[in-house]
């Protein structure tokens, strides 16, 4: 592509503040022509963030379709009008980057890669942790084998959410459930990443009625296709995540093996790190792809893995989108076709909680959101 390419963005809530320095930091490469935002209150911020003040703000976006010479969008609209959004954008040749969660089931992301394919366009996701540098170098620590066979995850997602009553995200209907679907898929989909496919999952949740339809807390069981256990959960009822002086995290992974164990921690203390099960009997560095660390003779604790990977993983998933979308080389670690199967674990989770049993998956029944037995 000889121009800059031609960007639309539906949705202009607090994920944007996440999303605008991607576009900055392509902007030799790509431009915001136009944002949907019906919120005026947000408009001036949504200006400000882009770096544009006189950046065209509709109040629907559906009149972003009536736009000439658009390349591609980047869907922040809530969860339920992802679908409906990504078939007409595929509809007008549009590539398409969709914030996460990519639709509420796997029925609706279906229709949209059919729509996409159809159309030969782009369906990326993002999924921001793939691209992010600590998370980078847990999987990078992972592939090192340092760790032998994997044998249990204990991954977790910690916040105190409370939504205004007249928030989308209250909603069952429009998220797609309940926090597991909303930001569990950020854990079940590291771990889908880092240790291949799930093959079964139960499930349990709570639910508060004062914060929002669905379930603020949720428990994963999940047996891996590789024969490790894993336990995910999500609690948004806890202020462990609060303000300075909470000694506990936003998010953690740990991963248990054979020969060693490895963490990751968002929120105390920040960083990945690793531990061998016996000492070394003399210093043993590992390196691959800026990413590497060293087991110190005698020592037996955790040693912290340096990386040079950019931090913020939306930056890093604006940018592959981006090039690929201008027929450039580009590292998509999202793309819809296998994004789709992080919604389906979330899915059958729901299935397990309701019928009380262990789903295994693939899922063999693919409904619409109407029709779901959950």
């Amino acid at each position: 592509m000889d121009r800059k390419l031609n960007i639309v963005i539906m949705g202009g809530g607090g994920i944007l503040d996440q999303h605008a320095p991607g576009f900055e930091r392509m902007s030799d490469f790509c431009e915001v022509k136009a944002v949907a935002e019906p919120d005026e209150s947000r408009h001036e911020r949504i200006r400000s963030l882009l770096k544009n003040p006189k950046l065209p703000i509709y109040e629907n976006y559906e009149k972003l379709y009536e736009l000439e010479d658009i390349d591609a969008v980047d869907i922040i609209l809530p969860h339920h009008l992802h679908m409906d959004a990504t078939i007409k954008a595929a509809q007008k040749g549009w590539h398409v980057l969709t914030e996460k969660v990519m639709a509420r089931n796997t029925w609706e992301c279906d229709r949209m890669i059919e729509a996409c394919n159809a159309a030969g366009v782009r369906l990326v996701v993002c999924h921001d942790r793939r691209y992010a540098g600590h998370w980078v170098a847990l999987k990078k620590v992972i592939e090192s084998g340092v760790l032998g066979r994997i044998l249990f995850w204990k991954l977790e997602h910690n916040q105190d959410v409370i939504f205004p009553p007249n928030a989308w995200v209250r909603h069952k209907d429009m998220i797609g459930g309940g926090a597991i679907m909303s930001c569990l898929t950020h854990q079940i989909d590291a771990l889908r990443w880092m240790g291949g496919e799930i093959e079964q999952v139960n499930c349990m949740t709570v639910t508060e009625p004062g914060r929002m339809e669905g379930e603020c807390i949720g428990l994963i069981g999940a047996q891996m296709q590789s024969g490790s256990i894993a336990q995910l959960s999500i609690n948004w009822y806890t202020q462990s995540n609060g303000p300075p002086g909470f000694p506990l995290w936003y998010e953690f992974i740990h991963v248990t093996g054979t020969e060693g164990e490895a963490y990751f921690m968002a929120g105390f203390e920040n960083g990945t790190f690793v531990k061998p099960r016996t000492p070394r009997e003399k210093d043993e560095t590992y390196s691959n792809d800026n990413v590497s660390f060293t087991f110190k003779a005698g020592e037996q604790g955790f040693f912290k893995v340096d990386h040079k990977h950019i931090d913020s993983g939306h930056v890093k998933c604006i940018e592959e989108f981006v090039k690929a979308a201008r027929g450039e080389e580009a590292l998509i670690l999202t793309p819809g076709s296998d994004t789709v199967k992080t919604v389906e674990v979330a899915e059958a989770a729901y299935i397990a909680q309701v019928k009380n049993c262990n789903v295994s998956l693939p899922l063999k029944d693919r409904v619409r959101w109407e029709d779901r037995p959950y």
